[in-house]
């Protein structure tokens, strides 16, 4: 990680699960999204392909 990247993101809840927790968010139930953050716009939030199913632009992809 970038010094600095990191404050540049924040948790938000998983559009998938509605927070309980799934594969898409690795069962926490949220995912870091890259500030300011913004509903997918392929998708509105429902998730898809482009958002990795998180419903949010930009989610951080934590491996």
């Amino acid at each position: 990680m970038v010094p600095g990247e990191k404050e540049r993101y924040a948790a938000e809840t998983c559009s998938h699960c509605g927070g309980l927790g799934c594969t898409y968010c690795s069962g926490k139930g949220s995912v870091m999204v890259e500030q300011p953050s913004r509903r997918c716009r392929h998708c509105g939030g429902d998730g898809c392909i482009y958002c990795g199913y998180t419903g949010w632009e930009h989610p951080l992809k934590e491996y």
